[in-house]
């Protein structure tokens, strides 16, 4: 910072800090041009969803999938409720094009395992998480399957 910098931000501070009067009319300011920002500035555009005829891919189709899955979520993961059961639901179109697309992309049959246990479909969703981590292994990719590894002991 350049020295004028510095030395007017430490007299503003001791100009605010002495008086009670300047430190809430500086924070009131503080907030008001804030809000003012907030009001002006242009709202979030929501993500905006493919059609499925733009998932060309089988690597698209298993993106989409896991998105579609999560969807809703907001950082809050409830396994059990109802929301989160109809996402994979809707998710699981997605997984099985991707594994028709490509037989041999693992994170299509995790996604599609995942999805069925979540529909509480365990026995399924496990056989396709067992494939999943020996097309893992077979490509070389140990740390997903261990990852793998750790879903299943989650899901027994």
């Amino acid at each position: 910072m350049p020295f004028w910098n510095r030395r007017e931000m430490f007299l503003t501070s001791l100009i605010i800090s002495s008086s009670p009067f300047a430190y809430i009319f500086g924070m009131f300011l503080f907030g008001a041009l804030g809000g003012i920002f907030l009001l002006l500035a242009p709202p979030k555009k929501p993500p905006e969803i493919p059609k499925p005829e733009q998932l060309k891919t089988a690597i698209d189709n298993a993106k989409w999938g896991y998105q579609v899955m999560e969807a809703d979520m907001l950082g809050i993961k409830d396994r059990y409720s109802e929301r989160h059961k109809a996402n994979c639901k809707k998710a699981l179109p997605y997984f099985k094009r991707a594994i028709s697309l490509d037989s041999n992309l693992g994170l299509a049959y995790q996604g599609q395992g995942m999805s069925l246990i979540c529909q509480n479909s365990k026995i399924s969703g496990r056989k396709s998480l067992k494939y999943a981590k020996s097309l893992y292994l077979q490509q070389g990719k140990n740390r997903d399957a261990s990852e793998i590894d750790l879903i299943l002991k989650l899901n027994k």
